[in-house]
C-alpha cells in the first residue's frame, strides 16, 4: 500500500510540474500578449489624440467663421433698419411699395435690398421734387430707374456704381434727364 501511496505522490508531483510548465507558459503568452496588445492601443490612442487636436482645431476654426458670419448678418441687418427708415421718412406712405422693391431687388436689378435702398433714397429727394411729392409716382418711377440701372449693368457690362453715380448726378439735375435715360435704355434692349 506503501507503493501505491509513493505512485500516487510521484504522479501528482509530475503532474504537478508539467501543469506548472503549461501556467509558465501561458502566462508567458499573456504578457506577450498584453506587450502586443499595450503596443496597437498606445498607437490607436495617439493617431486619436492627434485627430482629437486637428477636430478642436476645426471646430475652433468653424466658431471663429461662424463669429464672423454672425457679426455680418447683424451689421446687414441693422443696416436694412436703418435704410427702411430713410425710405420711410422720403416716401411716407408709399415706403412700404419701396421697401417691397427692394426685397424683390435681387431678381429685378441684381441688387442687395439694402444696396436698392442706398440707391433709391440716394436720388429720391430730386425725384419727389421733380414729381411734385408724389411718393408713389416716386417709388413705381424709382423702380424702373433701379432696374435699368441693372439691365444696363447687365448688357452693357457697366460697373452698376458708376452707374448709380451718373444716375445720383442726373437727378440732383433734373428729372427728366431720368425719363429720357428710361427711353434710351428701351431703345437699346
Amino acid at each position: 500500500m506503501m507503493g501505491e501511496i509513493f505512485r500516487l505522490f510521484g504522479t501528482i508531483g509530475i503532474k504537478n510540474s508539467e501543469a506548472n510548465k503549461a501556467i509558465d507558459e501561458t502566462t508567458g503568452k499573456a504578457e506577450n500578449s498584453h506587450s502586443r496588445m499595450s503596443n496597437v492601443f498606445g498607437k490607436i490612442g495617439g493617431v486619436a489624440a492627434k485627430a482629437g487636436k486637428a477636430i478642436a482645431v476645426g471646430v475652433g476654426a468653424g466658431a471663429v467663421a461662424l463669429t464672423a458670419i454672425s457679426k455680418q448678418a447683424i451689421d446687414d441687418y441693422a443696416n436694412y433698419e436703418q435704410l427702411v427708415g430713410g425710405v420711410e421718412t422720403l416716401f411716407g406712405k408709399s415706403s412700404d411699395t419701396v421697401v417691397k422693391y427692394a426685397n424683390d431687388a435681387y431678381k429685378t436689378a441684381g441688387l442687395s435690398a439694402n444696396d436698392y435702398m442706398e440707391t433709391v433714397t440716394s436720388f429720391s429727394a430730386s425725384l419727389l421734387q421733380s414729381l411734385g411729392g408724389d411718393t408713389k409716382k416716386a417709388s413705381e418711377e424709382a423702380n424702373k430707374a433701379v432696374i435699368d440701372m441693372g439691365d444696363n449693368a447687365n448688357k452693357m457690362g457697366s460697373n452698376m456704381q458708376d452707374i448709380q453715380n451718373a444716375y445720383q448726378g442726373f437727378a440732383k439735375q433734373n428729372y427728366t434727364m431720368l425719363d429720357n435715360l428710361n427711353n434710351m435704355g428701351a431703345l437699346v434692349a
